[in-house]
C-alpha cells in the first residue's frame, strides 16, 4: 500500500483539504447585511469554516482521499471515488468563489493555492492507479 506512489499523492490530498480548514482562500472586508448606519467593514476569512456548505465539502473530499487510500486493492473504485473527490472540489472552488462576491474588498490567500494542489495531487493519484492497471494487465497477458 505505501509503496504506491498514489498513496502518497492522496495523503497529500487529504493534508491540503485538511488544511484549507483554516487557512483562507480569500480574506477581505465584508459589509454585514442589515446595516443601515453608517456600514461597518469587517475582517473576513473565506475558508473551509466560512460555511456549513464549504465546511460540508471540505471535510467529505479530505475523509474521501483518507478513505481512497485504504481501497488499494479495488482499483476501479480508488478511480470512482477520486473522481467523485475532483468532482467535489470543483464545487467547493465554485462555492468559494460565490462566497467572493459578498466582500467588498480583498484578495486571493495561500489557501487559494491549496484548493489547486488537491484537483494536481488527484490528478496525479489516477496517473498512478491507470501504471498499476497497465502493469498487471501487462502481466496477465504474460500468463
Amino acid at each position: 500500500m505505501i509503496q504506491r506512489i498514489q498513496t502518497i499523492w492522496l495523503l497529500l490530498a487529504s493534508i491540503c483539504v485538511m488544511a484549507s480548514l483554516k487557512v483562507s482562500f480569500y480574506t477581505g472586508n465584508i459589509i454585514p447585511v442589515g446595516e443601515m448606519t453608517t456600514p461597518l467593514k469587517t475582517f473576513t476569512q473565506l475558508n473551509g469554516m466560512y460555511d456549513i456548505i464549504s465546511n460540508i465539502l471540505t471535510v467529505t473530499i479530505g475523509v474521501l482521499a483518507l478513505i481512497t487510500i485504504f481501497l488499494y486493492s479495488n482499483r476501479k473504485l480508488q478511480l470512482k471515488l477520486i473522481f467523485v473527490g475532483i468532482l467535489l472540489e470543483i464545487i467547493l472552488i465554485a462555492d468559494y468563489e460565490v462566497g467572493i462576491k459578498k466582500f467588498t474588498e480583498g484578495s486571493y490567500a495561500v489557501g487559494s493555492i491549496l484548493q489547486f494542489l488537491v484537483l494536481i495531487f488527484f490528478y496525479l493519484a489516477i496517473k498512478g492507479i491507470r501504471k498499476d492497471n497497465k502493469i498487471i494487465a501487462e502481466s496477465d497477458r504474460l500468463r
